[in-house]
């Protein structure tokens, strides 16, 4: 089975809606002090429930698979995501680090099935009668 592009877009601009945001506060953050330590954890938080949320847009509009749907969607979202936090380390001149940026896919794959899930329960409960 392909996968619906415009259900997989659809839920990656839901995820990026929480997620860019988030993304650009924590390429602010990440030049300030340690008292922003905490601030940096949070919006690193808040990515993640970007992906999580792209997931659940996904799941509850996909016609079928929503866990494939759901996974894409967060990929989506984490390649957009991951250009703007790699353009922002960059431009601080700071190192890039391959280790955490394949830690970051594995929470967006992870995040993106959850939601997909969740979504795909919601349009169940919906469907029955």
């Amino acid at each position: 089975m392909t996968l619906d592009r415009l259900v997989v877009v659809r839920g990656a601009a839901g995820g990026l809606i929480l997620a860019m945001p988030a993304a650009l506060a924590n390429v602010v953050l990440a030049d300030q002090d340690e008292r922003s330590q905490g601030l940096l954890a949070l919006t690193a938080g808040v990515v993640v429930l970007g992906f999580v949320l792209a997931g659940l847009v996904a799941g509850i509009d996909a016609p079928h698979d929503g866990e494939r749907h759901g996974q894409a969607a967060a990929a989506l979202t984490f390649v957009l995501v991951e250009a703007v936090l790699l353009l922002g380390r960059l431009d601080r001149g700071a190192g890039i680090s391959v280790p955490a940026i394949v830690i970051i896919a594995l929470f967006a794959l992870i995040g993106g099935t959850l939601g997909a899930r969740l979504g795909a329960a919601r349009r169940a409960k919906k469907e029955t009668p």
